[in-house]
């Protein structure tokens, strides 16, 4: 469940544009109270706001290559590991205000784990989180050294992951970062971790006939093979450093290396899938060797003057990256009809995977970025940015002719804000982009095949009103085009047309008084898709897997005006119905979700002890969720979880 909180002042000084720097210790984690606006925060484990890492106003932004760490360019190719990253923040709307180089569609930027001032240890164990049910642990330590010129910082971290289809993932995770601030100006940071998957059986997704509905399937029932497992590993290295130069410029540079090895992975397709449980199509597609790897970064100088009416930034970037692919030559084992309502045992066939496809893209990208702020309350933000894209996908199979992509765009943003009275100000934006597109889903044809980069555009303007001293509303509009790819008739993953997505966004965020944090947000989309095949009649109207309206309402009271060892939240969210297939003659119900949480801290001379009940699910309710490639996977059940957490 998500939660949302407050949004800074839009003239956002240069020392915050980055994710606000998460609390030494876990004890003190509570994302609700340290969430900065309704666009999407996770600390910890715990997520909050309208917006999360994979999905921001209909698309995803770490699929399409708008990701940062600490502010500065990242390729993100999967998981980061939860020992390395302390959270991050969904920048978009208002939240890209005096914030380098946005993107449409948003931006994910996260925030490094770091040793600071102060030795902490961490030990965790619990039954679960929001997001999965399961024994799971970490051990996370702080360590500065020498003062504060030195210090390191990480942990290891598991989760046996009781998985709402039925069976149990295993996750492990280990990271560490190095930190060295020989001045207060100046910082150097050298991380490395990996987030690992084990077991995790490939559960049925279904693929559903007609418009019947989907069948009603017993939750945690587990359809998997035994023999389907995952066993993947995602490393990230980098580096980071900050460093002051003459004439009051200052160097941000950020070199990151990260890697995806699928060792083994299955998807297990049923297709047909009628009301009474029943498919008419049942395969498994085996897979083996796959990687994805990039080293990306960028390299920034700034310089930042201030008048007593002014404040100025000016921003030189080059970023590139190198991504390299391989892909294809898995094997396809049709079993024909099948009962999803009871388990199958399958045997596993004996086979060997094919030849793997290339798929390399270099890409250079030269900016500058321009920000304004000036006494008046007026912000103007601009930036513009020449990029080199080269892509070349190199088939095994000598009968498909190998692709070649050039292209050498021009994107470019303008952001304005205006304070029109103390307490309200205005702001607009357009910005024009490249991006990756989403590769092709397991039951394509053409499966992991990666489209050459597209161009998205996006307008926005909104409002934020101060309602009081703490109470703080947001409200905006947007609209985002870009070509729209899924699956034709014959199941090949290519551009349909060209979507777009119009939207409202509205956020109510604040302190009603000392110790009750209350939170709320909607959004309302309208997302339509144009071209050809939809004057043919061969598509609908509406993109599949989108809904028109999300809410979420967030309430976090601590007794005592905020100084009580108790505290108690409730995390609700809404969604209207979901397109659910391509022709728009289908839709997942909508639904309505609660969770019921406290916590309790206890402290004992300098140790800081947090136990937290949370029951997710509260009334249990049955739904659906619908991928944009057309599969249905139900929503989980009520669970309970019990955390501690002890910081020394």
């Amino acid at each position: 469940m998500r939660s949302i909180l407050l949004l800074g002042g839009l003239t956002i000084p240069a020392a915050v544009l980055c994710a606000a720097p998460a609390l030494a210790q876990r004890a003190q984690d509570n994302v609700t109270t340290q969430s900065g606006d309704a666009f999407g925060r996770s600390v910890g484990n715990e997520k909050s706001g309208l917006y999360t890492s994979d999905d921001v106003r209909g698309f995803n932004p770490v699929d399409a290559g708008n990701v940062r760490i600490e502010g500065l360019y990242f390729d993100q190719v999967d998981k980061v590991s939860t020992r390395l990253i302390d959270g991050n923040t969904i920048r978009v709307g208002a939240a890209t205000l005096r914030y380098p180089f946005p993107a449409p569609t948003g931006l994910v930027d996260y925030s490094l784990t770091q040793p600071r001032d102060r030795t902490s240890y961490s030990l965790q164990f619990d039954t679960g989180s929001t997001a999965a049910i399961g024994p799971g642990g970490s051990v996370e330590f702080k360590q500065p050294l020498d003062g504060e010129r030195w210090g390191v910082s990480g942990g290891v971290g598991y989760r046996n992951w009781h998985r709402p289809e039925g069976g149990v993932g295993l996750i492990r995770t280990f990271g560490a970062t190095v930190a060295f601030r020989p001045a207060p100006d100046t910082e150097v940071l050298l991380f490395g971790g990996d987030f690992l998957y084990r077991s995790d059986e490939a559960h049925p997704a279904l693929f559903l006939a007609g418009s019947g509905g989907p069948p009603k399937l017993k939750r945690g029932e587990d359809l998997s093979q035994s023999w389907t497992g995952r066993d993947s590993d995602t490393w990230l290295w980098g580096g980071i450093a900050k460093v002051p130069l003459s004439g009051k410029w200052r160097l941000e540079v950020g070199l990151f290396d990260t890697r995806r090895t699928y060792h083994h992975i299955y998807a297990d397709i049923a297709t047909g899938v009628l009301p009474d449980g029943s498919a008419s199509g049942h395969r498994i597609v085996a897979d083996a060797g796959t990687s994805d790897a990039s080293l990306s970064g960028e390299v920034r100088l700034v310089r930042e003057w201030h008048t007593d009416t002014a404040s100025q930034r000016l921003i030189a970037s080059l970023r590139g990256r190198h991504r390299t692919k391989l892909f294809g030559g898995s094997r396809i084992f049709q079993f024909g009809p099948t009962d999803l309502n009871v388990p199958q045992v399958l045997p596993e066939p004996v086979y060997v995977i094919g030849p793997k496809n290339h798929d390399t893209v270099n890409q250079l990208t030269l900016g500058l970025s321009y920000s304004l702020v000036t006494g008046g309350g007026l912000t103007l933000d601009g930036s513009i940015a020449q990029s080199r894209y080269r892509k070349a996908v190199d088939f095994s199979d000598p009968a498909l002719g190998d692709l070649r992509t050039r292209d050498d765009p021009t994107t470019w943003s303008l952001d304005l804000a205006q304070r029109i009275a103390p307490s309200v100000t205005v702001y607009a934006g357009i910005a024009h982009g490249q991006e990756e597109a989403l590769i092709a889903p397991d039951i394509a044809v053409n499966r992991s095949e990666a489209p050459p980069a597209i161009h998205t555009r996006q307008v926005e303007a909104g409002v934020k009103l101060g309602l009081t001293a703490h109470l703080t509303l947001i409200a905006g509009a947007f609209q985002i085009t870009k070509p729209y790819y899924n699956l034709d008739a014959g199941l090949r993953y290519r551009q349909l047309g060209t979507l777009r997505n119009r939207g409202i966004e509205l956020s109510l965020t604040g302190q009603v008084v000392p110790g009750l944090t209350v939170v709320g947000g909607t959004l309302l989309l309208d997302p339509r898709i144009s071209g050809e095949v939809v004057d043919a009649g061969q598509l609908g109207p509406r993109p599949v897997g989108q809904i028109r309206r999300r809410s979420v309402l967030n309430i976090d009271w601590r007794p005592d005006a905020g100084q009580s060892p108790w505290s108690f939240d409730l995390a609700l969210e809404s969604l209207s119905g979901r397109t659910g297939n391509a022709l728009n003659t289908l839709s997942a119900p909508a639904r309505t979700t609660f969770n019921l949480g406290a916590r309790y801290r206890l402290h004992l001379g300098k140790s800081t002890f947090l136990l937290r009940p949370l029951l997710i699910n509260v009334t249990n309710n049955y739904g659906w969720n619908v991928s944009t490639s057309g599969a249905w996977s139900y929503t989980q059940p009520r669970a309970f979880s019990m955390q501690v957490i002890a910081d020394f």
